[in-house]
């Protein structure tokens, strides 16, 4: 049966990424009435003019919590017939059972393919036709409410439904909308129906099952596109039936049979065309799971091999002498924003580069192996690391300023000769200094501009000088930002001091795996928002 009329969809997107409200944009732009919003102040702004149709939240805000909004406006009635879809990064179990919790309808992970968020949207804006539709009728037919209340009932818990033989099944609710004698489930394998279930309602009632209606080659004529109404005798009795096929990926499926003494109404014979339209779009969304299962399975496959390169670029500090150093590389995706590199400028000079992008995932990604190809390119012996940060910066000014991204870094250089290093910041929280003879930790003082937002800044070298067991601790915002198991604190520079100041008589990779204990304790052991990436460099 055809739509009585199609919505218009009104969607409001939350997302404080400007990368991901971009991609938003450009995949959703003609799919309805699509408005953006980057914090909650904007959200709600938006929301005091429009009802949203399709929410998409994402789970973790600067200013709030994703999960906790969708709770809060499923207790508002405004938005009781509204549609929400989380998109976040996490993969977790806790969080995903918390978004469904919250009365989430969908979930999807970051980074998403278009091709998955535009299934989704198209599904739920033929479930809301449908179910508009049925509203519809509900309004101007009083006499058949009782029959459309339970096919609506049917249309809201069927949205779960996981296999096409479970959609199949569901033909039994037509048992309680229309008074029937006869049902039978017929189920097409193999180009053969094999009957699956059959119920005769009333006892001692005359029927005529499928395998019978199947020798009349002319009722099958044109079944794929059509339901049929029609009228058989067996005896003296006259059987009114009706007999309409289930498609899968275009395919008949099954076959559904309904029998009754007295013809069907106009509006029986509705609900058994709105019901075959909602079991038909549920096999079509089950179809397209299948398909985005596929796309995302090669998606990882993809993935996995860049990762794979990643991993390959990574330095071998084995090779810098007189200094025992080591790393932790913890992505909060497959991909990640973080990324170090280290290389000889001469045989005394080595360079260590620390840097996170913003934001994470693909994007972060790619940009992040543009900046570390810069500092290749750029690093030279003689240039200290304020000048080197200095050219790049005013290049990546100009290459990334519609795109809107930039970077914090920290860059040394180890000179082998002196037992000293050169250390620049640029918009990177403190490195952490650990003097071993006086038993004290102190911070960089090194403070510069981000790298990347504005063209001409000027940025600013720092000399450490390293004694036998000092200790230089690098690390990205990814640790020290990390919010507690009940999001009431962050980990916080503090933590990461007193962790530190306990590592004593350790190697710089015990030192790691020490502070990193003491980081998952406080988080609770769950995968951490945020890439993380540490260095420790310790003086033999």
């Amino acid at each position: 049966m055809n739509s009585i009329y199609t919505k218009h969809l009104k969607i409001l997107a939350l997302d404080d990424d400007p990368v991901a409200r971009e991609y938003i944009k450009m995949t959703l732009k003609d799919h309805g009435e699509l408005q953006l919003a980057g914090n909650r102040q904007e959200f709600f702004r938006i929301l005091n003019n429009s009802i949203p149709d399709i929410f998409l939240l994402d789970v973790n805000l600067e200013d709030g919590n994703g999960i906790e909004l969708c709770s809060e406006l499923k207790q508002n009635a405004a938005f009781r017939d509204s549609f929400f879809i989380m998109l976040t990064s996490r993969s977790d179990k806790e969080t995903i059972e918390k978004a469904y919790s919250s009365g989430a309808d969908e979930y999807i992970r970051k980074p998403f393919i278009q091709y998955e968020l535009v299934s989704k949207i198209r599904i739920i804006k033929h479930i809301i036709t449908v179910r508009d539709n049925l509203l519809n009728a509900y309004q101007t037919q009083l006499d058949h409410n009782v029959q459309l209340y339970k096919l609506s009932n049917f249309v809201n818990s069927g949205i779960m439904a996981k296999d096409k033989e479970e959609t199949l099944r569901s033909a039994e609710i037509l048992l309680s909308m229309i008074d029937l004698t006869y049902i039978e489930i017929v189920k097409v394998r193999g180009g053969i129906p094999l009957s699956t279930m059959q119920k005769q309602i009333v006892k001692d009632t005359t029927v005529i099952a499928f395998k019978d209606i199947e020798k009349e080659g002319s009722i099958f004529s044109n079944i794929k596109n059509e339901i049929k109404f029609f009228k058989t005798k067996k005896g003296d009795i006259e059987i009114y039936s009706n007999l309409f096929s289930v498609k899968f990926n275009n395919d008949i499926y099954g076959y559904i049979l309904l029998e009754r003494l007295e013809p069907f109404s106009q509006n029986d014979k509705e609900v058994i065309s709105l019901f075959l339209d909602y079991t038909n779009l549920l096999n079509e969304r089950i179809s397209s799971q299948g398909e985005l299962s596929r796309k995302n399975e090669e998606y990882r496959k993809e993935i996995d091999i860049i990762r794979r390169l990643e991993v390959s670029k990574l330095p071998d500090f084995k090779q810098v002498r007189g200094f025992d150093t080591a790393f932790a590389f913890m992505p909060a995706q497959e991909l990640s924003g973080d990324f170090f590199d280290g290389f000889f400028l001469d045989d005394d000079i080595y360079q260590i580069i620390l840097c996170d992008v913003s934001g994470h995932g693909i994007a972060s990604s790619y940009v992040g192996n543009q900046i570390r190809t810069m500092f290749r390119e750029k690093s030279a012996p003689g240039k200290k690391p304020s000048e080197i940060v200095k050219e790049i910066n005013s290049q990546l000014a100009v290459d990334l300023m519609e795109l809107r991204y930039y970077c914090t870094a920290q860059i040394i250089q180890i000179y082998f000769d002196t037992n000293t290093i050169i250390f620049l910041s640029a918009g990177h929280p403190e490195a952490i200094i650990r003097r071993n003879k006086e038993l004290e930790v102190t911070l960089t003082k090194s403070r510069s501009p981000v790298i990347g937002l504005f063209e001409n800044e000027t940025y600013n070298d720092e000399i450490i000088s390293m004694e036998e067991g000092d200790i230089l601790l690098l690390y990205t915002d990814g640790l020290i930002e990390e919010h507690s198991f009940d999001y009431n604190s962050m980990y916080g520079i503090n933590r990461v001091i007193e962790s530190l100041k306990r590592a004593e008589n350790m190697t710089s990779i015990e030192t790691l795996h020490h502070c990193l204990g003491d980081f998952y304790e406080f988080n609770g052991y769950r995968p951490q928002n945020d890439d993380i990436t540490l260095i420790c460099i310790k003086k033999d």
